[in-house]
Formats: structure tokens, sequence, C-alpha cells
């Protein structure tokens, strides 16, 4: 699904359906910036064929410049070996918690990963990104990275939601009511199995720092459409689902 969230933002991907109906998302986002365009994660290896024929028709004639990932489980990097084949002049941006020999592919030459710290900002053919470590991760190494010129947040499995079909391509502001507590809490609960022992409370603060440092316009998680219509909407349901998780 090719569309555009806000300015040169774009997301391209699939939805998979689960064995109890709801459907999950595998986004990819894209920021066409001035013909160097920027790719956050490169979605499975299983929705290959329609995420590389929509990120062609999107960029044309422009090579992907950077390919950034928000880590290294297989739905965020299973393309990256169709990208550095079509566009072998891309560089990758990792974590620089990752242990590259271990979660690298060893065909990825070194002169090609490039390396970002928590806490940091640094420019990428003319766009400032910042970097903060991921507040709810699946894997170490997990990083959040913040886009200034579209304010948008990208979350990698965090904000994540499970939707009905008939969601399938709708951001927030084109649902009835935005994106329900109730889908965030159904995905949360799946990709964070530990949640029910944390403290949620912890958790919704940290990730309040996270925003209150950021003046974030759009919210733009791996397993659900980027939220642009109301994200402190979004913000308070997903704080909703993760204090709920434990009562």
């Amino acid at each position: 699904m090719l569309r555009q969230v806000v300015g040169d933002l774009y997301q391209i991907g699939e939805s998979v359906q689960g064995e109890d109906g709801w459907y999950e998302a595998v986004r990819v986002y894209v920021l066409l910036n001035d013909g160097c365009p920027l790719v956050f994660d490169s979605g499975s290896h299983v929705h290959r064929g329609q995420i590389m024929a929509e990120l062609k028709e999107l960029l044309g004639d422009a090579p992907v410049g950077y390919v950034f990932l928000t880590h290294t489980e297989l739905p965020h990097t299973g393309n990256i070996s169709a990208i550095l084949q079509e566009w072998p002049e891309a560089k990758l941006v990792v974590s620089s918690a990752i242990l590259p020999h271990c979660e690298l592919p060893w065909w990825v030459k070194e002169e090609q990963v490039q390396y970002s710290q928590a806490g940091t900002e640094s420019v990428y053919a003319g766009r400032r990104i910042s970097f903060s470590d991921g507040i709810l991760k699946d894997q170490p190494g997990t990083h959040w990275m913040f886009d200034a010129q579209t304010g948008a947040l990208f979350t990698a499995d965090a904000f994540g939601y499970f939707f009905p079909q008939s969601a399938a391509t709708s951001f927030d502001d084109e649902l009835e009511d935005g994106v329900p507590a109730d889908w965030l809490q159904r995905y949360h609960l799946n990709a964070f199995r530990f949640l029910p022992l944390v403290d949620g409370a912890k958790v919704v603060s940290d990730i309040a720092r996270v925003f209150a440092k950021r003046d974030v316009q759009v919210v733009a998680p791996t397993h659900g459409n980027a939220i642009r219509g109301n994200v402190p909407q979004c913000v308070t349901r997903f704080n909703e689902a993760i204090l709920g998780i434990r009562q």
C-alpha cells in the first residue's frame, strides 16, 4: 500500500491476517528527501515483491541513499539484500548497541554501515535525524528515530496495533474515531509478552519524556499505519492500553 503520510513522508508495505481474524501491518517508511531517499526499515521478505515494486514506483530514478534499521529482527530487515542489490551504493544506519558480526548479513560490507548512538543526531544527505533508545523493544539495540522536518517519530514495534481488514489502508484520521485502545492493547500484549510483568506507569512515563523533547506530529510504527491526525489521542489511548494490562 503506497500512500503519502505527510509532506515527503510515505509508507509502503502489506498486512497479514492472524488466526483470530485480526490483521497486522508490516510497514516501511520513506522520506523522499529531495532526490536522496531515506528508508526506515525494509520490511519482511514475505512481502518482498510488493515492497520492492512500491519502492521503485515511489522513487523513480532516485537511488536509495540510506536505510535506517530500528533493529535487526527479520520483519524489519528482510529486504536488505533486495534493496542493496538494486541500489548497491546505499548505506545502512544501525544502532551502535547491536553486534554487527551476529546481527547483520555476512555479505554487508563494513564501509556500507554507519552507527548511531542514542541521544545523538546526525545529518544524512542534508536531513537531520535524531536517535533515542527504544522504550519498548523485543530486541537489544532497538532505537527510535525522529525527523524534525515532518515531525515523524519512527517507533519500531511500539505503537503498533491489530486491526480489522476494513482498516488495513486507513490512517487514524480516516477512521471513525481514531485507533481504539483495544487495538493497541491486543497488539502490545502479543508483541511484548513481558508487559504483564512490568510497571506500566514507568513505561508511560519514559515514553512521555520522549514526546516532551520533540514536536511529534506523526507516529510511524512498523506494525500499524502512521498516526498523523491526532497524536495526543493516540498517546492517551496507548497509555490506557499499557496501564490496563496489569489490571
